[in-house]
């Protein structure tokens, strides 16, 4: 008997993407601070030929389900990407495409002075393309303060301030991204805490008055605009991993930034590959 999803499509135009968005998983994988229990949502796709009428889409979920017999030591979640990637590839083998995507949200200590705090941070981790040519992402997207340097530069003239001066701050969210070719565990710890170094200053959920007072004229201390936040962040990035990642790894680095005087939000975007990038400008102290 043939199934519905078998026969030929009235238009035989290949389907670049079907599947499920937002399959939801918990996982436990280990980390600096032990084993860690995690809600994850997956999207599961596979390309779909002009020839097939649809995908069998109960076999993406069941591919999901590969997740729930790894063993915990063996956890990281690229190889989980991974391992959902093969189970997807394996049950429609109709087809030769599959992405896979992981988000999730994640816990990393944050450090300003003599405060310490956990902090949540969005993970997003993605595999996708033939078995055979597989593109491996990882992204971490952390909040931030940034000081406009241009504001405080005119206030400090106008009042004649030789130090900190009013400016107009901003929150802000920073998104770094590594795509590589093959797969390669990096922490998100310690993505994010390239990326936190690149703000003004970092934000946290808790803070005393003296903490703020501290966090408000560091900041002010270290104006910085979009563009700077994105430029360093790469470099942040490039620098503390350049012994880790393969040279034609591809390092992106965004912000959006939540404008207070303005109506309107700001977006900057940088990214290299690392053999492409001044690794002769990295300070000897790495900033993560």
């Amino acid at each position: 008997m043939v199934e519905v999803q078998d026969e030929r499509p009235k238009y035989p135009i290949p389907v670049e993407s079907v599947g499920y968005k937002g399959v939801t998983k918990r996982l436990r994988i280990n980390s600096p601070e032990g084993s860690v229990l995690l809600d994850a949502t997956f999207d599961l796709y596979v390309r779909l030929l002009g020839d097939r009428k649809g995908a069998h889409l109960s076999r993406s979920v069941e591919a999901a389900n590969v997740v729930e017999s790894i063993p915990e030591e063996s956890w990281s979640l690229e190889a989980l990407a991974d391992a959902v990637h093969k189970e997807l590839l394996r049950l429609h083998s109709y087809s030769s495409n599959a992405r896979v995507v992981l988000r999730t949200k994640y816990w990393v200590p944050v450090s300003l002075g003599s405060i310490r705090s956990m902090e949540p941070i969005d993970v997003t981790v993605e595999v996708s393309g033939p078995s055979n040519n597989k593109r491996y992402s990882t992204s971490v997207t952390v909040k931030g303060m940034t000081v406009c340097p241009s504001a405080e530069t005119t206030i400090k003239s106008m009042l004649g301030y030789s130090g900190p001066a009013p400016s107009h701050s901003q929150r802000a969210l920073l998104r770094g991204t590594i795509t590589v070719r093959k797969l390669i565990v990096v922490r998100v710890e310690e993505i994010a805490r390239c990326l936190l170094a690149s703000f003004s200053s970092p934000v946290l959920s808790k803070l005393k008055r003296m903490d703020e007072a501290n966090l408000i004229l560091g900041a002010y201390g270290n104006p910085k605009f979009a563009e700077d936040v994105v430029r360093e962040a790469l470099m942040n990035l490039a620098c503390h991993l350049r012994q880790t990642l393969p040279l034609d790894s591809v390092i992106r680095t965004e912000i959006v930034s939540l404008e207070s005087i303005h109506p309107h939000n700001l977006y900057a975007m940088a990214r290299g590959s690392l053999e492409g990038l001044p690794l002769q400008l990295c300070p000897s102290k790495d900033a993560c």
